[in-house]
């Protein structure tokens, strides 16, 4: 058994090679691509263990559509405030001029409260600059992060292919994907779909490894490809 992100994986390949390419993820930062054609819960769950347990100090930054539930991403323990946790509610659609004169530059909902949620909408490029700003910020409240210590989930990516041109989304992914890596973090996307997708087969040089989630019998299981290394895992489990 190795461990690959916060997660215990079983090997059928090279052990040493396998257990050398998840410590360089996680030294180094890494951009995961998470594929599968299956239910969205079963996501949520690789997801979870991605960003973390309650009792790690993570950073955490999650790009979530509207319907998305909270509470199905991070565990109860998890502290949700701005400084150790920051959840963006993403919309393609564009601000209009009455919407943009009403409210600040990212669209943020007012609360009364601080909260660790808020709302953003417009385009790659708006969505790309509040996203820069949170990793920065986190990079500043933590004065300088440590290697894995900044956890980010890309859940929009369905969202984007549907509005924006293949290129455009492929240049954001690059640019985001980046970013997080500058600041040794570990992002995952989320594209559902076989591995073998076309989409997922041009996105994919993009990534540092793979994640295949699947379903088999009344199992859940999960393979990790790592490209650096040319090696992948055997299926395992995917923990409750």
């Amino acid at each position: 058994m190795v461990s690959g992100g916060d997660t215990d994986i079983a090997v059928t390949e090279d052990t040493s090679t396998f257990q050398l390419g998840l410590d360089d993820l996680k030294r180094r930062g890494s951009a995961l691509l998470v594929v599968g054609s299956v239910p969205t819960e079963l996501y949520s769950r690789a997801s979870k263990q991605m960003l973390g347990a309650p009792d790690e100090p993570r950073r955490r930054l999650l790009v979530l559509n509207d319907s998305t539930p909270l509470d199905t991403r991070l565990d109860a323990d998890i502290q949700r405030s701005k400084e150790w946790t920051r959840v963006v509610r993403y919309s393609t659609l564009e601000r209009s001029a009455t919407a943009s004169s009403s409210s600040s530059p990212s669209a943020v909902v007012p609360t009364a409260v601080e909260t660790c949620e808020r709302r953003v909408s417009g385009g790659l490029g708006q969505l790309g600059a509040e996203l820069a700003t949170d990793v920065t910020e986190f990079d500043s409240l933590a004065g300088g992060l440590s290697p894995a210590e900044l956890r980010v989930a890309f859940d929009c990516l369905p969202s984007l292919l549907s509005r924006y041109e293949r290129d455009h989304v492929f240049r954001f992914l690059h640019v985001m994907t980046s970013h997080v890596r500058a600041r040794n973090g570990m992002v995952h996307v989320w594209s559902p779909g076989d591995r073998e997708d076309e989409i997922n087969r041009m996105l994919e040089p993009l990534f540092d490894a793979v994640v295949e989630l699947d379903v088999e019998g009344a199992e859940a299981r999960q393979r990790w490809h790592l490209r650096r290394k040319e090696v992948s895992s055997g299926w395992f489990p995917l923990e409750p």
